[in-house]
């Protein structure tokens, strides 16, 4: 069996809670429509009803000519040039990484994923049959991309590097200077790149998003974008795999795919036919969606403003970790993932607010927690409020002795 079901001490308190009809606000959801975003109905409305007059069906393995085209457009509004022939959809994410890992490497074969992040890579590497190994990303540089770290993980098994950036948890972006270096690194050992921009529309700093697959010139770059983050539409299952590198080895590449893609079909018909539509007409929205997350950052790191609190602003995305500082492991417990444990069951049954423990995403040396900033005002007004309330009386007492 590649899953065995289980729930942790956390779920199971969540679960309990909502069986006794307590409410319980959960500050680590990164879909948009829970936290009163949303994409303008009426844009929506007439960029997908044509579809509905019609409902004609003639799929392409690769996604509609049109939605390929348009995204190529949305490329070139970003000053980079993308071939619509060389971009393959799918039903999101997840299905991206799915085909990528069955696609480049062979059972027994690594994929290396930055750590810390989220914990989806090791399902899709489980259900594909490879090895997921992790290089470390350096807390002490802004969670940059430690180098050398990642040299000594590359082996002849290796096949291919995930980039995420803007990171999830962290928001750290790749910058320039280290996209060159590990470009290089991985044309070296002809390692393929995989690059997660699912966040790049939520870019806080001042140039130009840094791309791998155009700032440098990878061997063999796949980046990978949707619907979902860009412009707040998860429920509608738009994702692409844009291929990038040597011609002949994106041709090879893309052979195998479209193969992949024509077994499955999974893209829906009428969001591929609204696409060059609601790509076109966005901009305003998603100029405002941009603000408002960023402003919702902005009252985040606010409210966790505290001399007991340690984080590093993140540069884009969703969420932020964060860390309490103390010198050692609270509340008389053997591990930091127990005590990270012990504090969100904690909070949530005293405070009735459920965040993310660090040790989700493999930050497990301290007392490190996980939220969505994207979360609503009032409601993250409220649930940090508490948090903060709650720290000072429960974990800086144990860490203090008291």
């Amino acid at each position: 069996m590649i899953f065995v079901s289980s729930v942790n001490a956390i779920e199971k308190t969540y679960r309990e809670l909502l069986a006794k009809q307590k409410n319980v606000l959960k500050l680590f959801s990164g879909n948009p429509a829970e936290h009163g975003i949303l994409f303008p109905p009426k844009l929506f409305k007439e960029a997908y009803l044509p579809y509905l007059d019609k409902l004609d069906y003639n799929p392409h393995p690769k996604g509609s000519l049109e939605a390929r085209e348009a995204i190529a457009r949305y490329y070139k509004r970003h000053h980079h040039l993308a071939n619509p022939e060389h971009i393959i959809l799918t039903s999101g994410s997840s299905e991206s990484f799915f085909y990528l890992f069955s696609l480049l490497a062979q059972p027994g074969q690594t994929i290396l994923a930055p750590t810390p992040s989220y914990p989806l890579f090791e399902s899709i590497a489980a259900m594909a049959h490879v090895c997921l190994d992790f290089y470390p990303l350096d807390e002490t540089d802004n969670w940059s991309i430690d180098l050398e770290a990642l040299r000594k993980k590359i082996t002849p098994q290796t096949k291919a590097l995930i980039l995420v950036s803007p990171n999830n948890p962290t928001g750290a972006v790749i910058e320039g200077n280290q996209i060159d270096k590990i470009v290089a690194l991985a044309n070296e050992h002809g390692v393929a790149l995989i690059c997660d921009e699912v966040f790049s529309e939520f870019y806080f700093g001042q140039n130009t998003f840094p791309r791998p697959a155009f700032l440098a010139e990878p061997a063999l770059c796949f980046t990978l974008n949707g619907l979902s983050k860009m412009l707040a539409l998860p429920s509608m299952k738009l994702s692409w795999i844009l291929a990038t590198g040597h011609s002949e080895k994106v041709i090879q590449v893309l052979d195998a795919l479209e193969t992949m893609a024509d077994t499955f079909l999974s893209c829906h018909t009428g969001i591929q036919k609204a696409l060059p539509l609601l790509l076109k007409k966005s901009e305003l929205f998603v100029a405002s969606y941009h603000q408002e997350v960023k402003n919702r950052l902005a009252l985040a790191l606010d409210l966790l403003n505290h001399p007991s609190i340690d984080l590093i602003p993140p540069q884009g995305g969703f969420y932020l970790s964060f860390k309490i500082k103390t010198p050692h492991i609270p509340f008389g417990l053997s591990s930091w993932e127990d005590a990270q444990e012990h504090c969100v069951i904690s909070f949530m049954k005293e405070k009735g607010v459920f965040i993310h423990p660090g040790y989700f995403y493999d930050l497990n040396k301290g007392l490190y927690f996980v939220i969505s900033f994207l979360t609503e005002p009032t409601s993250l007004r409220h649930g940090l409020g508490h948090f903060k309330d709650w720290m000072t009386q429960e974990t800086l007492d144990s860490c203090s002795g008291v």
